[in-house]
């Protein structure tokens, strides 16, 4: 099972236990969830090492009987039994021992690494003694052994595991020094006994231990190789997440050149990139680099002889920095620390982007391996770059045509209030007296034309707040205070119509960081629908305070809002069937409006509607002085009908 919750940058892999005899856990996914693959295998193996002791013990005592009667081979069978049922009766002890872990986890792993080297050394005492009394150096047994040399080399860190295989030869040393001067009691299985002949002992003891770390080399091998795939497997991880959680190019390619370097294990890495006119190629993101040995890197593509050999090569390797002809001044980046370089480029759908690279210490070394998954996380790089350009632009030119509609709609809305204000003249008589049709055309015109007016209002407001022209306006503001005024100012229409409007609102000051104008256009939308289409019962607007945020709820007992139409009341331009048939008008901007306003002030909103009954709108803004974290996780509207 594939768990990505567990810890920052990690990939956790949760297995299952062997089967067979299982230790009873309250949660045994707890114990991994968050460690390292090679953490959570040394875990896992703490149980299988359990079962397979009690295979051990068992086999024991089974092969002590079928030697000693079955076969009638003259072994010390009261010994060998007491071996074996001790190492049963310790095994019980190790399972008791691994319950308590499961069930509270410990944070270091250091308690997982002594308990797993507890058991070895147990272990290999238990098999000490077995060899000593089923026929010393002669014993079959003696290959046991190498089933823990093979355990302590994949599971245990590298220094502990060489001392305990090298235990290994000093112990089966031990018997053999012991057997030959007669000071432990003589076990002979065979006819031919060569305990004594000093040549056939030392032959056994060296190819025992050649064996031994011929064994060890092998499995730290593989480890080493396992390990470093883990690594990738994180780092890959990473870079991937990093690309999803930010559209920020900046942002990204500084979280890619770290990961990097971490998983490669070299001092530093940069992302060059080219500019349009191909001339030139500067730093974009770089990690464990001085900003003095980046100012001294050139920044025309001709100097940058490197840049050019990666872009038309491929992996570049430089195994000697302070040597090579394509370095721009070595003895700076001999100053700096650095030994060695390496060198992928970065090709996306248009062509080369630059390149992403490398740097090693003094003794650091480059291998193809580097290189390969240097130009994974290159590959992946190039989307997140990709992604991020095509965002920007995007966004740029969402603003653009934000700023086209204000600046037309600004133009509107001059002859608009001009023609307005000779309606209503003509309206007054001031033009001379009206007849009744005349005067009930220009009272049609001057509501068509305050129609107008609206739209051209929320048009520059959506457009304003697209195109963020507000944001130096922002300052605290008391948003329990402007709600209770907004409202004010729908008392007297919400009379007329028969509404109840109840306002509840916390005596203490609530404050957001915002634009005014903004808060009270929100607000303002809320409370004017709320008004406009109920036609009897009551409207609330209740404003309260919870973790860190204001929250907003505005409900009323008007028409409601189909189904069909909970997923679009916040797109532009967009009114449902039942609001189009009602002969209140609108320009179905104002919950875009509101939606835009909720982005914008990393907050959330959300609708409950039944046809008929009514609707609730609630909002929620984080207040001034709220932790940071967690206003991401709000970002964007939420939407949830209601039953």
């Amino acid at each position: 099972m594939l768990d990505t919750g567990g810890g920052a940058g990690q990939i956790t892999f949760v297995m299952n236990e062997a089967p067979g005899f299982s230790v009873p856990a309250t949660s045994p996914a707890a114990t991994l969830r968050g460690r390292t693959l090679s953490d959570q295998e040394l875990v896992q193996s703490l149980g299988w090492l359990i079962q397979m002791r009690w295979l051990a013990g068992a086999g024991v005592l089974v092969g002590t009987f079928f030697a000693g009667v079955v076969l009638g081979l003259s072994v010390p069978a009261l010994p060998l039994y007491v071996t074996g049922l001790v190492t049963l009766a310790y095994n019980a002890g190790f399972v008791r021992k691994l319950r308590a872990l499961r069930r509270d986890p410990p944070a270091s792993m250091a308690v997982y690494e002594r308990f797993a080297r507890g058991q070895i050394a147990l272990d290999w005492l238990a098999m000490t003694v077995l060899v000593a009394l089923s026929g010393g150096i002669e014993s079959p047994t003696i290959v046991f052994f190498m089933f823990h040399i093979a355990i302590a080399a994949l599971l245990l860190p590298h220094l502990h595991a060489f001392v305990y295989i090298t235990l290994a030869p000093l112990l089966v040393a031990l018997v053999a020094i012991l057997g030959y001067f007669d000071l432990i009691p003589t076990v002979q299985l065979f006819r031919t006994s060569h305990r004594t002949d000093p040549l056939y002992l030392a032959a056994v003891l060296f190819f025992f231990t050649s064996a031994c770390y011929l064994l060890t080399y092998f499995c730290m091998r593989i480890a080493r190789r396992l390990r470093r795939r883990e690594q990738e497997i994180n780092g890959l991880y990473e870079s991937v997440r990093d690309m999803t959680e930010s559209l920020d190019v900046e942002t990204v390619l500084d979280r890619f050149v770290e990961s990097a370097a971490r998983v490669i294990g070299c001092k530093g890495a940069a992302i060059r990139l080219l500019d349009p006119t191909r001339s030139r190629v500067t730093f974009a993101a770089t990690y464990g680099l001085s900003r003095e040995y980046l100012e001294t890197v050139p920044v025309e593509y001709d100097r940058a002889q490197l840049d050019q050999a990666t872009l038309r090569g491929g992996a570049v390797f430089v195994n000697d920095a302070a040597g090579d002809p394509r370095i721009w001044q070595p003895e700076r980046l001999e100053k700096e620390g650095i030994a060695s370089m390496l060198s992928v480029p970065l090709v996306g759908k248009a062509g080369f982007l630059g390149v992403l690279r490398a740097y090693g210490g003094e003794g650091h070394r480059f291998s193809n391996d580097d290189a390969a998954f240097l130009q994974l996380v290159a590959a992946h790089g190039v989307v997140a770059i990709e992604n991020a350009q095509a965002y920007a632009m995007l966004a740029d030119l969402n603003r653009e045509k934000s700023k086209f509609v204000r600046v037309t709609t600004h133009e509107l809305r001059a002859p608009a209030q001009g023609t307005e204000s000779l309606l209503s003249a003509l309206a007054k008589g001031y033009a001379g007296p009206l007849t009744d049709e005349q005067l009930e055309l220009v009272t049609r015109a001057r509501r068509r034309l305050a129609m107008l007016q609206n739209l051209v209002d929320d048009l520059l407001d959506l457009a304003s707040g697209k195109a963020n022209l507000r944001e130096a306006e922002q300052r605290p503001v008391d948003i329990g205070a402007l709600t209770t005024e907004v409202c004010a100012r729908f008392e007297s229409g919400a009379r007329e119509k028969g509404l109840r409007l109840s306002v509840r609102v916390p005596p203490q000051p609530l404050h957001v960081w915002s634009d005014p104008a903004d808060i009270e256009r929100l607000v303002t939308n809320l409370v004017s629908n709320a008004v406009k289409y109920t036609a009897s019962g009551s409207v609330t607007v209740e404003l309260t305070s919870a973790a860190g945020s204001a929250r907003l709820v505005v409900a009323d007992t008007g028409m409601g809002i189909p189904p069909d139409a909970i997923q679009r009341i916040f797109d532009e331009f967009y009114r449902a069937s039942n609001a189009r048939e009602a002969s209140e008008a609108g320009t179905g901007l104002g919950l875009a409006i509101v939606k835009d306003l909720v982005n914008r002030y990393e907050g959330t909103i959300s609708v409950q509607s039944v046809v008929g009954e009514g609707t609730t709108f609630t909002v929620t803004l984080p207040l001034m002085g709220a932790p940071a974290g967690g206003r991401a996780a709000r970002r964007g509207v939420a939407l949830a009908t209601g039953r």
